[in-house]
């Protein structure tokens, strides 16, 4: 099975990373100069010369710091997609035990030509689904229980044929790169926020001091970093109507997915848990969970920022467009 390719959402991929890449070298030096002067400070205070430091030394300490908090988080990332795994609280399934959905997921990726992703199901009665992975091969597709509970057999293939059709784009190895660095200020302002989700399974935040100083960087190339996160919301909008649309060539029919997210939307709106609404992982998951409001009712400011910074696109605007398929298709 194979659909064209999404041209838009390539030239965006082309340019999140580009901007990605700026960034993320202007945060580190800035971060990698604060940490001098920090340092610089203390020597001083602690009686030495500071006047030792010659304009060359300084510049070399300033990349070396800068080097050095670039190589740490990159190294932080190789266990991204354990982590997203880890916070659900997921366990990988066996035949025996979930029969139907490995069928479904193995002649799927077969149907397009893709490794089979690792299932994965979480024992939640909130209605995700996402993949992880950098790779094809070392993808994996995580569904929750009360998504299992809630979907029809066809909708549940639509869902799956979504997920592949991210493993086929190769887009969320691209979205778990171009959430960095603007992911490190996250985890820091998600651990700064009350205990985090993953607490609930014994998995402790990934952020670290490497992310407090990266942080730090960000602020001080602020512009940088609200390019930044307008770039990747907007890249991962549009990849979720690419997958939206290669559900639909994979499945023949663009009714049952329409219908899935229908459902997922329904029941997130209806439930008060908020197991996943402040987490990385809902930049990932099918229908990306609402954070609420206190009041509830958001004044237009707030309704403009998720506009902006929201990883999906409006659920209803989704639907609209696979029913407007179902017509085009039926006529």
């Amino acid at each position: 099975m194979e659909w064209s390719p999404n041209r838009w959402l390539q030239l965006w991929i082309v340019l999140s990373l580009s901007v990605l890449v700026l960034t993320t070298l202007a945060a580190a030096l800035a971060g990698g100069i604060v940490v001098f002067f920090v340092a610089l400070t203390l020597w001083t205070f602690a009686g030495s010369g500071a006047d030792l430091f010659t304009e060359g030394i300084r510049t070399v300490l300033v990349v070396s710091a800068s080097g050095i908090i670039l190589s740490v988080l990159l190294w932080g990332e190789r266990n991204a997609p354990d982590h997203a795994i880890a916070i659900t609280g997921a366990q990988r399934v066996s035949e025996g035990e979930y029969p139907e959905l490995l069928s479904t997921v193995r002649n799927i990726a077969h149907q397009v030509a893709v490794p089979v992703p690792a299932v994965y199901v979480a024992p939640t009665e909130t209605p995700i689904s996402l993949t992880t992975g950098f790779t094809a091969r070392t993808s994996r597709l995580v569904v929750s229980e009360g998504l299992l509970d809630a979907l029809e057999v066809s909708e549940l293939r639509a869902v799956v044929a979504h997920e592949v059709a991210h493993v086929k784009n190769h887009d969320a190895a691209v979205m778990t790169s171009a959430t960095q660095p603007v992911a490190a200020a996250e985890r820091v302002t998600e651990l700064l926020s009350g205990p985090t989700s993953g607490i609930e399974h014994g998995v402790v935040s990934r952020a670290d001091y490497t992310d407090a100083v990266l942080s730090v960087g960000l602020t001080l190339v602020f512009p940088l970093w609200i390019l930044s996160r307008l770039l990747s919301s907007s890249f991962a909008r549009t990849r979720e109507f690419a997958a939206d649309r290669g559900a639909v060539a994979i499945t023949g029919e663009p009714a049952p997915l329409a219908s899935a997210l229908k459902t997922i939307d329904s029941s997130l709106n209806e439930r008060a848990t908020t197991d996943f609404r402040r987490t990385s992982i809902a930049a990932f998951a099918i229908v990306e969970p609402d954070a609420g409001d206190p009041a509830g009712n958001p004044g237009p400011v707030t309704r403009f920022k998720r506009r902006l910074f929201s990883t999906h696109p409006p659920t209803r605007a989704r639907i609209e467009r696979l029913e407007a398929d179902s017509e085009n298709r039926f006529h």
